[in-house]
C-alpha cells in the first residue's frame, strides 16, 4: 500500500531551511507556490512532521526546480 503522508528527514528539513531563508520566502509565499490554502502544511514539513504525499512532492519539486537539487 502507498504511503499517504511523508516525513522530511532532518538533514532534508535543515537544507530546505537554508534554502527558504536564501529565497526570502515566508510561509505565505511558499503556501502560495504549491497552491496550499493555508500554511499548515508547509508548517508541518518544517517541523518533521507527516504532510500529504502530494503536498510533500510539491515542496521538494519547487526546491529542485529552483536549483537545490541537493534535497532529498
Amino acid at each position: 500500500m502507498v504511503k499517504r503522508s511523508l516525513q522530511a528527514s532532518l538533514t532534508g528539513i535543515q537544507e530546505a531551511k537554508r534554502a527558504f531563508v536564501r529565497k526570502g520566502w515566508t510561509q505565505d509565499n511558499l503556501s502560495a507556490e504549491v497552491n496550499l490554502k493555508t500554511r499548515q502544511p508547509i508548517w508541518r514539513f518544517f517541523s518533521g512532521r507527516l504532510v500529504e504525499h502530494h503536498t510533500f512532492i510539491e515542496i521538494c519539486l519547487l526546491w529542485i526546480g529552483n536549483g537545490n537539487s541537493s534535497i532529498s
